[in-house]
């Protein structure tokens, strides 16, 4: 997948110092209230619900009281300015597939 290679994710120009996003950026309505448009990276808009950590957290509970504080304080910022802001580490996360828990445990960089 994209996140194994970053270069597949960015490729580095000449002209510019920062990397670029692969993929095409588009302008889209905006469904929440905020700004009317919004532009959107295609790969990083698909991506966006594989690699974001509260799909895949038993304690992401959309629309209920026990819903975790994390995820609700993310998805009402997000919501309120009209940005996807992708959520890769987090404090509270519970895996909902543990595949080898031991085998994950590693110190972030």
């Amino acid at each position: 997948m994209y996140w194994d290679n970053p270069r597949r994710i960015f490729r580095a120009t000449s002209e510019v110092t920062m990397a670029q996003p692969v993929g095409k950026i588009i302008r889209i309505r905006n469904k929440f209230p905020g700004p009317k448009y919004l532009w959107v990276n295609t790969v990083g808009e698909g991506l966006r619900k594989h690699i974001h950590l509260c799909f895949s957290c038993t304690k992401h509970l959309p629309g209920q009281p026990e819903n975790c504080p994390v995820s609700q304080h993310h998805y009402d910022h997000c919501r309120e300015n009209g940005v996807g802001i992708v959520l890769v580490r987090c404090p509270l996360f519970d895996n909902r597939n543990p595949v080898n828990d031991s085998e994950n445990d590693r110190t972030t960089g």
